[in-house]
């Protein structure tokens, strides 16, 4: 085996959040148990079958295991995984079902909680903002962890919860600009909190939080330094 091997979700490295942590592990796991190790970048617009050709390049060139960063590899890694039964996959924010398929998924709602009981702990405006990169089911746990956080913490807080886009492919998870101005209009109607679940997209939610003082609640890796 040649070693460990990831391919990223759009946004790719440098998003600071969910695609940086995977490659944390990636380097930690070069130094610390001496893995070889290869990394790709996704492409603007890909398919599906765009993903499978890139998931069974790898598996091809002999890298084991092989991770697909990000719910949106869940079809391609069911096919290739079939056609590669002694190549170990896994799949990070998905459930894919196979004898040599590990689906790392986590509990998104218990730590957005919280960071609700946070947000509603420091808000002096009484009403807190929450910013969802795309409109799917995982990022709808971000979100009901955080209201519930809230609503538990003080009822009478307002929360403003919007998505930026309904698919990944039109950006929501790769699109600061569009980040920062759905941050801009939560702070206009008077959120003093903004948490942001939407990869990169969530870099433009700490600009406009860091220029309009307020706090921004970051996201998958510890965002303070932004």
């Amino acid at each position: 085996d040649k070693g460990l091997a990831i391919a990223y979700d759009v946004g790719g490295k440098g998003d600071q959040s969910f695609n940086d942590a995977a490659y944390a592990g990636l380097e930690k796991a070069k130094k610390e148990f001496g893995y070889k190790t290869a990394d790709i970048e996704p492409t603007d617009g890909e398919t599906d079958a765009d993903k499978e050709q890139r998931l069974t390049s790898l598996a091809k060139q002999g890298y084991n295991p092989v991770i697909g960063v990000g719910f949106a590899y869940g079809p391609a890694m069911k096919a290739v995984a079939a056609k590669y039964p002694d190549t170990t996959f896994g799949i990070v924010d998905s459930v894919v079902e196979g004898k040599n398929v590990a689906s790392l998924v986590f509990a998104e709602n218990e730590a957005s909680y919280l960071a609700g009981v946070a947000a509603a702990k420091a808000t002096k405006t009484k009403t807190v903002g929450f910013v969802g990169g795309v409109n799917v089911p995982l990022i709808h746990k971000f979100q009901a962890g955080y209201e519930q956080g809230v609503k538990d913490t003080d009822p009478k807080i307002k929360v403003i919860s919007q998505y930026l886009t309904q698919t990944a492919e039109e950006g929501g998870f790769s699109s600061p600009d569009k980040g920062k101005a759905a941050a801009e209009g939560q702070i206009e109607k008077k959120a003093d909190v903004v948490y942001a679940a939407a990869g990169l997209s969530g870099q433009g939610v700490i600009e406009a939080a860091a220029k309009a003082k307020i706090w921004a609640i970051g996201v998958d890796s510890d965002q303070y330094k932004q």
